[in-house]
Order: C-alpha cells, then structure tokens, then sequence
C-alpha cells in the first residue's frame, strides 16, 4: 500500500478526510523538511511513516502513543482502538 491509500485508510478510520500532500524533493534534508506533510490529521494528531514503523500520537476520539511495525497493522489497531467501549477513568 502506498502513503496515500495509507494515509486515506487511517482518515477513514478516524473518521475525518484527508489532504494527501505529497513530498516534493527526492530526499529529506534539514532544509528542506520544514512543510506540516501528509501525517497531519487537524484536531486529531500525528500519524507518521518511517520505513517499515509507523508512529500514531492523536489525542481525539481517544489518545493513541504508539509505535508499529507495519501499515496494516497501524490501521488496524485504530480501528481496534477507537472502537473499543471507553473506560471510566474517574
């Protein structure tokens, strides 16, 4: 799966749309690594691609810090996650 069925799969999953943004140069410099990107999701957090790991830091529907091994896994563990019954953490 490439970034953008990627990422449009983890906006599905949280149930919000998504603007694909594309990287423009053929590699990542200090310079040149300044744009927000494709991993941004507004009022939810940070889905991030390196490699084979994808790193989830949201915060809304519920708050997910995670590191995976794996695109299909990440997605899974969203919709795993969002769907479980929320604890009463009272």
């Amino acid at each position: 799966m490439d970034d953008k069925e990627f990422y449009d799969r983890c906006a599905d999953a949280l149930g919000t749309e998504h603007e694909y943004l594309p990287f423009a140069h053929h590699a990542r410099t200090r310079w040149n690594n300044r744009r927000p990107g494709s991993g941004r999701f507004p009022g939810f957090g940070i889905i991030r691609i390196f490699g084979d790991e994808i790193h989830i830091a949201i915060t809304s529907p519920i708050p997910i810090h995670e590191r995976i091994k794996g695109r299909s896994e990440a997605i899974e563990l969203l919709k795993r996650r969002i769907k479980e019954p929320r604890r009463n953490e009272t």
